[in-house]
């Protein structure tokens, strides 16, 4: 099983079946804050759903498509705060796009920067990818200052992008390179 501590507080890992109820409790307690971004969280009514999710992602990441972590921390017990992601990752381009969201009281406090950095240097190390790829909602702007922070640079706009509960979003396409940023 994948797991790497970020710092004494803050660690991410692969998803595994028995997180299903966990993952689902913190979708539902964040409904209202993902659903403006994410097509997916209407669609994540039960536990189930959140198990099959996991199941799907264990597959794909076992035939090395996807590497989709819990982002956890650790205070009084461990708790799951969040995802981050490979989302694709493509070894014959060299490069992994790079998804993340976190639960709305996590935000503000630098988790997921460390966590996309932490992510940043599995690509170039492990994978020995040559570039990681962001794309965020243009609006999303907590989102894009991840990107931001990462030093990732804005490599255009893609127009009318992504559907999501009705709303049409444009995206923000940010790229981190291995020679810059390793």
């Amino acid at each position: 099983m994948f797991f790497h501590s970020i710092n004494e507080t803050l660690s991410l890992s692969l998803l595994h079946p028995g997180m299903a109820p966990e993952l689902y409790r913190l979708v539902d307690d964040n409904r209202t804050h993902l659903s403006p971004w994410l097509g997916w969280v209407a669609h994540t009514a039960s536990p189930a759903d959140s198990g099959e999710f996991i199941r799907r992602s264990l597959h794909d990441h076992a035939e090395g498509k996807r590497l989709i972590c819990g982002l956890h921390v650790h205070q009084e017990c461990v708790r799951l705060i969040g995802l981050v992601s490979f989302n694709e990752i493509m070894p014959a381009t060299g490069r992994a796009s790079l998804g993340y969201w976190l639960g709305a009281r996590w935000q503000g406090r630098g988790l997921m920067t460390q966590a996309c950095q932490a992510m940043t240097q599995l690509a170039f190390k492990h994978y020995d990818l040559q570039k990681v790829q962001i794309s965020a909602a243009t609006g999303n702007t907590r989102s894009r200052a991840v990107c931001e922070r990462l030093g990732a640079r804005l490599e255009g706009v893609i127009t009318r992008a992504e559907s999501v509960n009705g709303v049409v979003h444009d995206h923000a396409v940010y790229g981190l390179d291995r020679d810059i940023h390793h």
